[in-house]
């Protein structure tokens, strides 16, 4: 199935109707090495040789149906290509597949923001309880001298909570803007209101970009989806997005982690500018040369260079307004993750070199599988950053390591994920991590704790002594930050 499935698909990318956005035919040969049959692990153990993974593979180990990739060298989109199939009927992903986006719709609404804030109609500094009309950020004392306003939205800094939304079964009703941010029937009772102080740090919040929803629609008088086609769509080109339910067309379901599909296709998600979006992998790429060009100063270039300057450029911590940067000089990169129920995205630019990807996938668990796959562009393509596999130093389990690190663990600062377990392998000599949703990795002892080779997992004991860990952390390669899990007692 995944042979027929992968057979390499282009075509030509249809320009945008901004000058100077044009972009070019894409090539029928790529001079590149083939990334989709040299993709690596996160981590690689001291003398063992290098191992380059295929794509059908690693789509195979981690249950992932379908993937759609498109890739840009020198600010045009030089290679697309669908891999695996979009649902259970067996339809291959093509070049025009559609998938949600998840989160990676956050840089898309912010974009649009800012392309009303370089228009005069939006503030990115003003209190927006000025310009809000039909609902308010609830009053605290948190606000006192720290107004919540447009650029603390959207570098998820403004205090605002709830961090994200689990969306809607299909046949559920669906709440209204208003009764999402008031969180009241049928939203589920997560209304947004400032938790800590805002500007004193930063805290992943989707709610606060329904705030920024809101304030777009009343300023403008357009609708979310009129004002994302005037400000993104139509002028980048991204013809076959948009935040309408595609049914009925070349549309890729969602799985959850064990491979099953998501009942009924997907969960629908009305809180638009945090997840909405359903987006193509060249569509998405579009977007992302747009803002590279943006950031490169183009003269063409939809936002003005102070702006876009702001839209790359960390506010606080790794944020910026709407996206993830980091890196520098060369190195220099902004993007950014998603994840909705059944499907995972990405997008990462590079705009010193003009080069990126973009990645949509239908499954939980296709996480681990899109860090491979950029490992395996990144060398293709000679990427700044060679995302460079680490290499550890691999260590006995032993039986002190298995008391130490086996049992159950639930994090301690993150609510809504179920506990994790780490439980012995089949054959009693390597340690496995089970997350409880069909997702299972091999972990692997090293000096500091347990390494996953898989997905780049980490697991240290933060507490001293002999004997079970208490409390560990749980990080991943890669990746700034980590987090707690306290061990749960053993059922009787």
């Amino acid at each position: 199935m995944h042979a027929a499935a992968q057979k390499r698909v282009v075509g030509a990318i249809i320009g945008s109707a901004l000058s100077g956005c044009a972009f070019v035919q894409v090539p029928s040969v790529s001079p590149h090495t083939r990334y989709d049959n040299a993709l690596r692990q996160a981590v690689a153990f001291e003398g063992a040789a290098e191992a380059k993974m295929s794509l059908a593979d690693r789509m195979a180990r981690w249950k992932v149906s379908g993937v759609s990739v498109a890739i840009i060298d020198d600010c045009r989109i030089v290679e697309i290509k669908g891999f695996g199939v979009a649902g259970a009927n067996g339809h291959a992903v093509s070049t025009q597949t559609i998938f949600q986006a998840a989160s990676v719709t956050k840089p898309v609404a912010a974009f649009a923001a800012l392309r009303l804030v370089d228009k005069g109609v939006l503030s990115l500094d003003e209190n927006v309880n000025l310009h809000l009309q039909a609902w308010k950020v609830p009053d605290t004392p948190l606000l006192a001298g720290h107004p919540v306003t447009l650029r603390s939205i959207l570098s998820h800094s403004a205090g605002l909570v709830p961090g994200g939304y689990g969306g809607y079964k299909k046949g559920s009703p669906m709440p209204t803007l208003l009764q999402t941010l008031d969180g009241i029937e049928p939203a589920r009772p997560k209304p947004v209101e400032v938790a800590y102080t805002p500007g004193s740090e930063w805290r992943y919040a989707g709610g606060g970009y329904l705030v920024a929803q809101l304030l777009m629609t009343e300023k403008t008088g357009k609708s979310f989806d009129s004002l994302m086609r005037d400000e993104v769509f139509v002028p980048t080109g991204m013809h076959h997005s948009g935040f309408e339910t595609p049914d009925g067309q070349d549309v890729a379901v969602g799985h959850v982690a064990d491979g099953s599909e998501v009942p009924g296709g997907w969960h629908i998600y009305p809180e638009l500018a945090a997840a909405s979006l359903w987006t193509t992998a060249p569509d998405l790429a579009l977007f992302g040369v747009v803002a590279m060009k943006a950031a490169r100063h183009d003269r063409h270039a939809l936002l003005s260079p102070g702006i876009a300057d702001l839209m790359t450029t960390a506010q606080i911590g790794s944020r910026s307004l709407g996206f993830v940067v980091g890196g520098e000089g060369q190195n220099r990169h902004f993007g950014h993750d998603g994840t909705n129920v059944g499907y995972n995205s990405s997008l990462i630019l590079y705009p010193a070199t003009c080069q990126g990807a973009a990645i949509l996938t239908n499954s939980d668990n296709a996480k681990p599988l899109i860090a491979e796959l950029l490992r395996g562009i990144a060398d293709a393509y000679g990427w700044p950053d060679a995302m460079a596999t680490p290499v550890v130093v691999r260590t006995e389990i032993t039986a002190s390591v298995s008391e130490r690190f086996v049992g159950t663990y639930a994090f301690a600062d993150i609510q809504g994920v179920d506990p994790f377990r780490i439980i012995h392998g089949q054959a009693g000599e390597d340690l496995i991590f089970d997350r409880g949703d069909g997702h299972r990795e091999p972990l692997y002892a090293t000096a500091e704790g347990l390494v996953g080779p898989d997905s780049g997992i980490t697991i240290k004991a933060v507490t001293t002594g002999e004997g079970p860990a208490r409390t560990i952390t749980y990080t991943r390669i890669g990746r700034s930050g980590g987090a707690k899990a306290n061990r749960l007692p053993t059922p009787n």
